[in-house]
């Protein structure tokens, strides 16, 4: 499990630094806008300052994006959390819309 940095620089994940790598997105500017975080299994999760959160599969590039829009940081460090755990079906329990 890897977090990605506002700078682009990632770290091994835990759930409790969740918090602080959403903070980053505080400092987030046209060149560095998002933080993200995935699971051993490819999914990976991306949030962005304006409150938009992408869910993804790396192992599957042409499949659909999932997006929220408007979601509140608290629910982006739920949804992040969840994806570290591995914890999809509360994951895609959301109203995401393909993309």
């Amino acid at each position: 499990m890897k977090v990605m940095h506002l700078d682009g620089s990632s770290d091994p994940a835990r759930v409790e630094d969740l918090p602080a790598l959403l903070a980053e997105l505080d400092g987030a500017s046209d060149d560095e806008p998002d933080v993200g975080a995935g699971d051993p299994y490819g999914w990976f999760v991306t949030a962005y300052s304006s409150g938009t959160v992408v869910l993804a599969h790396a192992a599957r590039p042409h499949d659909p994006e999932f997006v929220l829009s408007h979601v509140p940081r608290g629910e982006a460090l739920t949804i992040f959390a969840e994806v570290l755990r591995g914890d999809m079906d509360a994951v895609r329990a959301r109203p995401w819309i393909e993309e």
